[in-house]
């Protein structure tokens, strides 16, 4: 069913609202309606769900946004041809505002701006304003992180200390003409874990302060003990000029000395900058990805570069490395499933499989890649709902109530406050992850299963998550 619909909106077979029910969105009054939500970064338990089964923006609207949304990707990460005739279906329905609505949810602006003109696209006069003026906060911020990022990185490397910039800055280095055409929140720099007192040393003297403020042992304790983080350990700073750089020392199972060791000099704001190897960056998008659930406001930047890194990467002599460390590292089915979805967005049956994939891994990529489109048409999931299918959030919640509940609430809700999200008590949490729980089929289960084992496979067992 669900695959169904989405080939005939793709092929432009369902411009008014569907009635299915697999694709009903129920509410706290258990009707079918739009509900408000904060689709922002990960909190301890993952994004702060709103109600019921989904969560979705206040201006959603069954069948006629899921239409946009699938056409505004398409747009994006099609060959010409599909992504002109996607572009001239939304003039059609006069829906250009909306579609800049969407693409500043998903940080895409600058890259529609770019890609409009290379389409043969002219915005009315008005529209044309309008993108321009909403993309130029959205460039400064770029320019900011960027120069904030190139100086903590020098710093870093002046310093003696190995370090490696990826995300962001790796994408408009390696794969974007330069920084009006993919913007960046900030700057993603991995060090090796032993030089993190030595690493926060060098950028406080170089105007980068820690945010939020906590004491450090508590707050490394409850990245350990959060699941939200799925192993990840990182600290954001930020200097007086509004720069920002998440500072990264661990990253589940993916092995940083061999991740720093691949890095090499690129050359970005007119300076050479250690950056990582292009096909551990892409492994490093798709790591991001399933970090974040597959949920499509929170990855739509991560499947555009993912085009990008395929096209680039096609071109090398990396594939081989990189399909031994996408297995090795358990992001093999997760990259699967990105090309899944870049495959179908773009219409391509029986496309090819970037990386050798197991029975296991081509189901488990199947199951994600369907994830992800049934959130595309109907709204994010209740992310809680990854954890109840697994033991180590349970045992990672347990460790941190055992080092005290005052301390870890404290520090989940700044965790919280500093993402811009509201911080649910727990029993408002739980009675809508009941809630959730009891409105999911069985085939949507499958696929939080999978996405949940998927996670486990990149953060560690639960007792490498606590060491």
């Amino acid at each position: 069913m669900l695959a169904a619909k989405v080939t005939a909106i793709i092929n432009g077979k369902l411009p008014q609202p569907v009635a299915d029910k697999s694709f009903r969105i129920i509410t706290d009054h258990g009707v079918q309606a739009s509900t408000v939500c904060n689709s922002s970064r990960r909190s301890l338990f993952g994004r702060s769900t709103r109600s019921g089964r989904f969560s979705m923006s206040t201006d959603y609207r069954p069948g006629i946004e899921a239409n946009l949304r699938l056409q505004a990707m398409q747009l994006l990460v099609c060959e010409d041809k599909e992504s002109a005739r996607a572009a001239d279906d939304i003039a059609s329905r006069g829906e250009w505002a909306t579609l800049f609505d969407l693409c500043g949810r998903w940080k895409l602006l600058a890259s529609l701006e770019a890609r409009l003109p290379g389409l043969g696209v002219k915005l009315p006069d008005p529209e044309r304003a309008e993108l321009a003026r909403r993309t130029q906060p959205a460039f400064v911020q770029t320019m900011l992180c960027a120069r904030s990022g190139a100086m903590a990185l020098s710093a870093l490397d002046q310093a003696g200390i190995r370090c490696a910039g990826f995300k962001g800055l790796a994408a408009v280095a390696y794969l974007y003409p330069g920084l009006r055409s993919r913007t960046l929140q900030d700057t993603d720099v991995l060090i090796h874990p032993r030089d993190v007192e030595a690493a926060l040393t060098v950028l406080d003297e170089n105007g980068f302060k820690r945010s939020p403020e906590s004491p450090w042992e508590e707050y490394v304790a409850f990245l350990r003990n959060s699941p939200g983080t799925a192993g990840n350990e990182a600290v954001s700073l930020r200097d007086e000029r509004g720069g920002a750089v998440d500072l990264h020392w661990h990253l589940g199972t993916l092995d940083v000395e061999t991740l720093l060791s691949g890095a090499s000099p690129v050359t970005v704001l007119n300076r050479p900058l250690q950056l990582m190897r292009a096909g551990h960056c892409m492994l490093l998008s798709v790591h991001h990805a399933l970090r974040n659930d597959f949920v499509p406001d929170d990855i739509a930047r991560d499947v555009s570069d993912f085009v990008r890194w395929q096209e680039l990467l096609r071109e090398t002599d990396q594939w081989q490395t990189l399909s031994a460390d996408a297995a090795r590292w358990g992001l093999t089915a997760p990259c699967a499933a990105l090309a899944m979805i870049v495959a179908k967005l773009r219409g391509i049956e029986n496309a090819a499989e970037p990386l050798p994939l197991s029975r296991s891994d081509r189901a488990a990529a199947r199951q994600i890649a369907e994830l992800y489109f049934r959130q595309l048409l109907g709204g994010a999931i209740n992310t809680d709902l990854a954890y109840v299918t697994s033991a180590r959030p349970l045992v990672q919640i347990m460790a941190g109530l055992a080092s005290g509940w005052k301390t870890y609430r404290d520090q989940m809700r700044r965790s919280e406050e500093s993402n811009g999200e509201v911080s649910l008590p727990v029993h408002e949490r739980v009675w809508r992850l009941g809630k959730a729980m009891a409105s999911l089929s069985p085939g949507e289960w499958r696929q939080v299963r999978a996405l949940a084992r998927a996670k486990d496979k990149i953060a560690g067992s639960a007792a490498a998550a606590l060491k």
